[in-house]
């Protein structure tokens, strides 16, 4: 229940009961390490009591806009990473004779801005919907941007 309410309460707070934390006692900080400590060495990972305080410790502190836009680039280059490590694995001389037909594309790009309108204006977290809008631009709709004119077929041909 605890891991279906921490879910949902981003989602959608108002249907996540709140809870009236009194009588629970503070946990020392001590204690908390070495339960994660033994967390982590039940599952077989060399954890100490360092490591885990390291840990608290780098992410407790605030990252300046560079650290956050590095984060942002690191993020992007390991999707397009992975996108075109999928992608290697196709033979590169169907990728060029694939044509799409003119239509399509004016398609993709109209939905694509109705639909990134719609979620900007409509959903409730509106920083990971920018992220999200980002990296589909980044990602996707930037490499169709970028096909070659004679990938494009003005006129679709096929009946």
């Amino acid at each position: 229940m605890r891991c279906l309410c921490a879910a949902w309460r981003p989602l959608w707070p108002e249907c996540v009961l709140q809870r009236d934390f009194e009588g629970f006692e503070e946990l020392e900080e001590e204690a908390v390490v070495h339960e994660i400590v033994s967390l982590g060495n039940s599952i077989g990972l060399e954890v100490d009591d360092d490591d885990v305080e390291e840990l608290v410790e780098e992410h407790s502190k605030e990252l300046s806009t560079e650290e956050l836009l590095e984060l942002h680039k690191e993020e992007n280059e390991t999707l397009k990473q992975s996108l075109t490590s999928e992608e290697s694995g196709e033979d590169e001389d169907k990728e060029e004779s694939r044509i799409i037909p003119a239509k399509d594309l004016k398609d993709a790009f109209f939905f694509w801005s109705k639909l990134s309108k719609l979620a900007e204006d409509y959903h409730p977290d509106v920083g990971s919907v920018q992220k999200a809008i980002s990296v589909f631009n980044d990602n996707v709709m930037n490499y169709i941007w970028k096909i070659p004119k004679n990938n494009v077929a003005l006129f679709n041909t096929q009946p």
